[in-house]
């Protein structure tokens, strides 16, 4: 989907200005997001790319809202650094599209989310009015922090078009091992003693196996100090949770790729806790799944919506529909976010953007 792709904030002002309705797109890597756009017109971030300021001693960055987010990562490598909340789609999304979906990765599990790395945002509204939200450093002065309010925003209060993270130095080896339990209870349980161990994982994942579940445990470091701490949490493991097969991993792209495997209809997250997973896990059936970030995240792969969104309802649980072609985005239960609705109404008031 391509539309109108302006250079210039000057540009998506006279834009918005001039439409009754406008869609916001990036890369176009989600597609069940530009499903039902209703005639709209459309605005493509395509040209509001590239890195506009980069301190490497601060550890902050600027960049385009359009900006691919391989691009991005591949500037903060050549300083040993990345962005901890580890965007997922990166060979397809935009950045900006990363926060308006809060598409964060299995790496999230040990720094956090895209709301804890970024730092500030430069907006087009409904209305036409340009400004900055937030900042550019670290330290900031105190208050209502619109720019994190964007996070999972889904374009739906302004028109993201410069984006600043705080970045971290990142990590020179990496670790996998594959604790396999037979139940799933088992492999919660060892879930629960890793979040209440001093133990710093980089990423955990629960993953559905023949006969039983496969807990995915990362650990990141230095080559001189990572092989005894790999060492040290694989005997806390086995002393403390229930008897698991243990298996060292190869290092591969799609080993932390939580969406390598998921096929389907439709492509789903879905945000959750770890205790909802054995009621939600028997509801959804034979969907293809993956539980990322500790057990916090949902991805599913499913080709009958209407019957995920039922379960989700029943669950009090809601999804946002990455891919495929769907009503809404948003499946599950209804939303009910008072302060949501009073940002829309004074950044948006005439909802002009879907």
């Amino acid at each position: 989907m391509r539309g109108s792709a302006p250079g210039s904030i000057a540009e998506i002002q006279s834009l918005v200005l001039n439409s009754d309705r406008v869609h916001v797109v990036g890369l176009g890597s989600k597609t069940a997001l530009h499903h039902q756009t209703d005639g709209a017109a459309i605005v493509d971030l395509a040209e509001m790319s590239g890195i506009l300021e980069y301190q490497p001693s601060e550890y902050t960055v600027t960049v385009g809202a359009g900006s691919p987010v391989r691009d991005l990562a591949a500037a903060l490598k050549q300083h040993g650094q990345y962005l901890p909340c580890d965007p997922l789609l990166p060979g397809a999304a935009s950045i900006g599209g990363t926060v308006a979906c809060n598409l964060a990765g299995p790496r999230r599990f040990r720094y956090g989310g895209v709301r804890d790395f970024i730092l500030g945002a430069q907006l087009v509204d409904g209305m036409g009015r340009a400004f900055r939200v937030g900042g550019k450093v670290v330290k900031n002065a105190a208050g209502f922090d619109l720019s994190k309010f964007l996070v999972g925003s889904l374009g739906r209060y302004a028109i993201m078009t410069e984006l600043t993270f705080k970045v971290f130095p990142d990590a020179p080896c990496f670790r996998s091992l594959r604790f396999s339990y037979a139940r799933l209870e088992d492999a919660l349980s060892a879930i629960y003693f890793i979040n209440q161990s001093a133990y710093e994982l980089d990423a955990l994942d629960l993953i559905p196996a023949a006969g039983g579940w496969s807990l995915l445990a990362r650990l990141a470091g230095f080559e001189e100090t990572l092989p005894r701490r790999v060492e040290r949490f694989a005997a806390s493991m086995e002393r403390e949770t229930a008897p698991a097969d243990i298996d060292k991993l190869p290092e591969t792209d799609d080993l932390w790729d939580p969406l390598a495997d998921l096929s389907g209809e439709v492509l789903v997250k879905v945000a959750l806790a770890p205790k909802q997973i054995p009621a939600f896990d028997r509801m959804i059936h034979a969907a293809r799944r993956r539980y990322g970030v500790g057990g916090n995240l949902a991805w599913l792969a499913a080709d009958d919506v209407e019957a995920l969104a039922a379960a989700l309802r029943k669950c009090g649980l809601r999804g946002l529909c990455l891919r495929g072609a769907v009503d809404s985005p948003v499946i599950g239960a209804p939303a009910d976010d008072a302060l949501a609705q009073r940002v829309k109404q004074v950044l948006d008031p005439h909802h002009k953007f879907v």
